[in-house]
């Protein structure tokens, strides 16, 4: 039985009227219509475009009894999902498009009951609303950024109208006016239509005719009409969004209703592309026409990506938020429907032939994430010829071919296994697709689109015209080009890659044959493809050899690697330098692990490589890693050299041993061919390099994973000496092997460490510095502190005199090694014990408390000489306690640094800024500050009379000032407030006298009297300004009880007119003291209280203005005009102005004046 014989139809009858496409648009020509028609009659609705049209109307239909906006519709899939196949059949269902025959859509496709009935509800709503329309088109390149002309196109052609907006407006203009039928019925006269004349209306001598014969009075003469037209119906660039409102509205309404309209965009992604400014504009358009139509108009938009998938798209998810995805299993349906349907009686024997062949389908691509599962047997039939492990295949490759949505070209999935059917139908059964197939059917538009090189194209055509072995090897290139199109994460995620097993399960088609022959002879005719034709590379891979196709560019760069490869093998010096670099490289990574420490601190050793010819002079000092190779030294002389050493000598021996020398040298030159050609080719412009790039970036990794290879199992073997010859053996990593010999050989180097082995000194440092006598406790010392073995060291060491850095660097060094805190730390317990004395760089005495650790290195270090007696430490801690400082036995060191802080205030507040006297001098403070440990302290012994006499006499100077500097103070503010009085001079003087001579602690004291002067006359001058006011405010007050409104007013009213202009008597002030005194000024100045003086007669009128207000409420306020009368004829005319100008006031009711 040939296979085509088992299909319901016959593969060459079975057309594709549409060819696999759905195209949207406007067309209702006779073809649109023929193709229209069957694309209902083939329409499959279930799954998910039985799911999308449900959503859509039911959206629709509830938003608009809502009477919301309607939420655009987003319809996205995979390249051939059906897309503009399901936009269309909504758009053709929603009007329920009539044909010719009478027949309508609705009555054609085959729809589910639940579409159905709602289309039946769409349908009843169109009736109350004003009718259905809908409009689909594709916005186009074309259009550019003027996204609201192209929807007005679409939406004009819809309804029969000119695409463009200024026809459009003329046809619409026509109609309104009642001159459509007469226009068209003129040119059809003159043997012309109004389609034809519209393009070129402003020059269109018939429309001109026309519009003149219906309509006499329109213009004088033709070319008078047509400036009419153009200057009427103008071209233009572009509209605004109120343009565009009004011409749809004007385009769709009957009757002033507004239909229940469908928009459909198709294709929008392909039109915004990447350009933002598009992505924009499409948003505002639909957003503008959705919120004036409201619930009436629905927009649906189709694109390859859902909106959140691409940041371009993703500004339109508010205006397109219902999402409609269709999958590769929603177009699998229909191609078993329409395309590989089968008879019920032949059925059996499909599902036998597969059957009976599962083993070999079973093995294609195992192990990949496309390998065949169980559930695929329950397609097999339905599918058959093509292969569930290849349709997978196809679909991968499809996705990445399309990721966009921007390559429209591409043919539909059903024209792919439409052709696939055809092309197998006059095989037996039992023959199936190869996976090649799907090359040959996109092979054409890859190359209109720069994604199929040209070199890879017609080599496959080359190939196809040969014998059967040449059609193998063209197979093969499809394949490898369409598995290497897979993006290098896909490939991996799914586990595909080009080998020969990949490639034989993808070209097996006889399935009772099997592939074994066909696998035995793939590895030849791939070797042939690479070595004779030059046609592709191999890969090493993680399951093989890995194929890539092999283009001009590709050639250029396998050449240049041979031809550095060719002159490095002539230079073996560079291929010597370059392993000497590797192996100093792979100790560099070894000795990242080794972690020379000692002690219970863990101070760090440092280990030093060498790679000289012979040791170091100074390998007995410092810790040396010797390393030799067999390449250079032979192993015994190695060995020799490490037994020649004594047992104490730190030094380390490691030899590698000369392994797998030619093997070793050839991977070198692998890697360095492979790396100089990429650097000399630098980064390719083109897909073709970018390839020929991967494949010199794995030849490198390979040749780098062998090396490194190479390098581990020369390195595990290399061998470990001590000096004195003992081999360092255990441990099971080189680097476990160095770390055990290093440590060992850092206790040979530093013999004295363990006197200062201890994790505490930190505590004692930071004890010590703090003045703490027993800071050693922290160590497990409790005795004086130059009993401690490490301060003995120091001690011994720092004799007459040291400085700090070269202390440190002493006993750094072998054979201590001391942690540094161990040695700063027992530097200041010594010097805070008093056994050693230290000076800052600029030769200061400094002590525990004031030296700074950062500068240590700069100070300079002796032993102390002086020692203080137990009779002088009691007079000294006499001192103390009379300066007012707590001192027991032992802390007389630590507390002089609060000594001496303590007469400095005490001396500070004995003197100051005049009047007070002059701050007293502090030779005794700086004399002691001037020494340090025991000499610090004999000074105070020495200075004991003169500094107790100091305390007492800067403690009584500093009480006086502080009774006699607020006297001064408050006479200086008074005198501020007597600037204007006339003593104030005299006053001032003797101030400032007291002030320069700073006489403030003078007897008898100078500073009262003057306070008190000064507050007599300022009291004086107050008292007076306060009568002057009670006297003004008496007078006033009088005034305006006598005024006759004032008279008339209730008593409450008085009270309250009298608390609004603040008319209240003056109440006492309290000026007995200058503190009260000061108070009173500071909260009115004399001067202030003439300005209040003089405001009264202000505030008075003002009452007795409002009491006229209250009487009269019309009551007018005239102000008298101003003027100069120089005499009596002036002042008749002032009076005449003046009635004349009350007597007009008074007609308009009572005035005040």
């Amino acid at each position: 039985m040939l296979n085509r014989e088992i299909y319901n139809k016959l593969p060459s009858e079975n057309r594709l009227v549409n060819n696999g496409v759905a195209e949207v648009s406007e067309d209702h020509s006779e073809a649109a219509q023929s193709v229209l028609r069957y694309e209902l009659e083939t329409f499959v609705c279930d799954g998910q475009y039985e799911k999308g049209l449900e959503t859509v109307l039911d959206k629709f239909l509830h938003n608009l009894g809502s009477r919301n906006e309607q939420p655009g519709i987003w319809i996205s899939g995979c390249y051939g999902s059906g897309k503009s196949h399901l936009a269309k059949m909504l758009r053709t269902l929603w009007t329920d498009y009539k044909f010719a025959d009478g027949a309508s859509a609705r009555s054609i496709a085959r729809l589910p009951d639940t579409v159905a009935t709602h289309l039946k509800e769409l349908s009843i709503q169109g009736k109350r609303h004003g009718g259905l329309h809908a409009a689909a088109g594709k916005l186009g390149a074309g259009a550019g950024d003027k996204v609201r002309l192209a929807l007005l196109g679409i939406v004009f052609k819809s309804k029969g109208l000119p695409e463009q907006f200024n026809q459009a407006q003329l046809v619409l203009w026509l109609k309104r006016e009642g001159l459509l039928e007469s226009i068209e019925s003129e040119l059809k006269g003159a043997g012309r239509s109004l389609a034809q004349e519209l393009p070129h209306m402003y020059v269109s001598n018939h429309l001109a005719k026309a519009l003149l014969a219906v309509r006499p009075g329109m213009a004088h003469s033709e070319p008078e009409a047509r400036q009419l037209l153009k200057a009427q119906f103008p071209q233009v660039q572009d509209v605004s969004n109120e343009q565009m409102v009004t011409a749809i509205t004007e385009a769709l309404s009957e009757g002033g209703n507004f239909p229940l309209t469908l928009v459909v965009l198709d294709e929008v992604q392909q039109y915004i592309g990447n350009d933002v400014e598009k992505a924009y504009l499409v948003q505002e358009v639909t957003e503008t026409l959705c919120k004036h139509f409201s619930g009436k108009l629905l927009f649906i938009g189709t694109g390859q990506s859902a909106l959140s998938g691409m940041p371009n798209l993703m500004r339109l998810m508010g205006r397109f938020p219902v999402p409609i995805m269709l999958s590769d299993v929603d177009v699998e349906n229909v191609t078993r429907q329409i395309i590989l349907a089968k008879k019920p009686s032949t059925r059996p024997l499909v599902e036998q032939s597969w059957r009976g062949n599962l083993g070999e389908i079973s093995r294609h691509l195992r192990g990949t994430k496309l390998e065949h599962v169980t559930e695929d047997e329950q397609l097999m039939t339905d599918d058959y010829p093509i292969l569930p492990v290849r349709r997978r295949f196809w679909e991968r490759v499809l996705r990445t071919i399309d990721t966009t949505g921007t390559v429209s070209q591409l043919r539909s999935q059903l024209r792919v296994v439409h052709e696939a059917v055809l092309a197998t139908s006059d095989l037996s059964l039992g023959h199936v697709v190869a996976g090649d197939f799907l090359y040959d059917q996109i092979a054409a538009n890859l190359m209109s689109t720069a994604q199929l090189p040209k070199e890879v194209y017609e080599n496959v055509q080359r190939f196809a015209a040969g014998d059967a072995s040449a059609q193998t090897k063209g197979k093969l290139l499809k394949l490898i080009y369409l598995i290497n199109k897979l993006p290098s994460d896909t490939a991996l995620d799914i586990g595909l890659k080009a080998t020969d097993d990949a490639l034989a399960d993808l070209l097996v088609t006889d399935l009772a044959s099997g592939s074994s022959e066909l696998r035995k002879q793939l590895p030849a005719l791939l070797q042939q493809l690479q070595n004779d034709d030059r046609l592709i590379m191999s890969m090493a891979g993680s399951n093989g050899l890995e194929y890539r196709l092999q283009t001009i560019e590709s050639s250029a760069w396998y050449e240049e690697f041979r031809a550095q490869e060719a002159e490095l093998k002539a230079s073996p010096q560079r291929v010597e330098q370059k392993r000497a670099e590797l192996f100093k490289d792979r100790f560099a990574d070894v000795l990242k692990k080794v972690r020379v420490v000692q002690g219970k601190d863990n101070v760090e050793r440092r280990l030093t490589p060498t790679y000289d010819e012979t040791l170091p002079k100074d390998n007995d000092k410092a810790l040396y890693l010797w390393i030799q190779d067999g390449w250079q030294t032979e192993e015994k002389s190695v060995i020799a050299e490490a037994k020649s050493k004594s047992a104490d000598n730190p030094t380390l021996f490691a030899f590698l041993r000369a392994q797998n020398k030619t093997e070793l040298s050839n991977a070198i030159v692998s890697l360095e061919s492979a790396r100089s050609t990429l650097r000399k080719k630098g980064t390719p412009a083109t897909e073709q390099g970018r390839d020929a790039q991967r494949s010199m970036e794995s030849r490198e990794r390979n040749a780098d994973k062998e090396l490194k290879d190479l390098l581990d199992t020369l390195f595990a073997g290399a061998r470990v000496f001590q000096a004195g010859g003992q081999e360092v053996t255990e441990g099971n990593e080189l680097s476990d092997r160095i770390n055990r010999a290093a440590k060992a050989s850092a206790i040979r180097l530093y013999s004295q460490f363990d006197v200062a082995d201890s994790d505490q000194w930190s505590r004692v440092l930071d004890e010590a510095r703090k003045g703490n006598l027993e800071a050693l406790k922290a160590v497990g010392h409790a005795q004086e502190a130059d009993k401690h073995p490490v301060c003995q060291k120091l001690l011994a060491y720092i004799g007459p005199g040291k400085k700090g850095s070269e202390i440190r660097d002493n006993f750094d060094s072998p054979p201590f090694g001391w942690p540094r805190d161990a040695i700063d730390g027992a530097l200041f317990a010594l010097l805070c014990s008093g056994h050693i004395r230290a000076m800052d760089a600029s030769s200061k005495v400094v002590d525990a408390k004031s030296l700074d650790r950062n500068k240590l290195t700069q100070a300079s270090f002796r032993q102390e000489s002086i020692t203080i007696s137990p009779p002088q430490l009691i007079k000294i801690r006499q001192l103390f306690s009379a300066v007012g400082v707590t001192c027991q036995p032992k802390e007389e060191l630590t507390k002089v640094p609060l000594l001496i802080a303590k007469l400095r205030d005490l001396a500070s507040k004995a003197g100051g800024a005049a009047p007070a006297p002059l701050a007293p001098q502090l030779t005794a403070i700086e004399a002691l500050e001037a020494q340090t440990g025991n000499g610090q302290l004999l000074e105070l012994y020495t200075r004991h009379d003169e500094l107790v006499a100091l305390a007492k006499q800067w403690a009584t100077t500093a009480d006086a000032i502080h009774k006699r500097m607020p006297v001064w103070s408050q006479l200086t503010s008074l005198l501020e407030h007597a600037k204007n009085l006339g003593p104030f001079g005299d006053i001032a003087a003797e101030k400032n006298a007291i002030l320069a001579q700073r006489s403030l602690l003078a007897e008898p004291d100078a500073v009262r009297p003057l306070l008190d002067r000064t507050a007599d006359l300022l009291r004086q001058a107050l008292n007076a300004k306060l009568q002057g006011f009670t006297a003004a405010f008496a007078a006033q007050q009088a005034h305006l009880s006598a005024d006759a409104d004032w008279a008339k007013l209730q008593a409450n009213q008085r009270t309250q007119l009298a608390q609004n202009h603040h008319l209240a008597p003056l109440q006492p002030i309290d000026l007995a003291t200058p503190a009260q005194l000061q108070d009173a000024l500071d909260d009115c100045t004399l001067d202030h209280w003439t300005s209040k003086t003089q405001a009264l007669s202000s505030r008075f009128d003002a009452a007795r203005h409002s009491a006229v207000l209250l009487l009269k409420p019309n009551v007018v306020h005239v102000a008298i005009p101003k003027r100069t009368l120089n005499d009596e004829a002036d002042l008749t005319a002032w009076l005449a102005e003046v009635e004349l100008l009350l007597a007009t006031k008074l007609k308009d009711g009572p005035v005040a004046l």
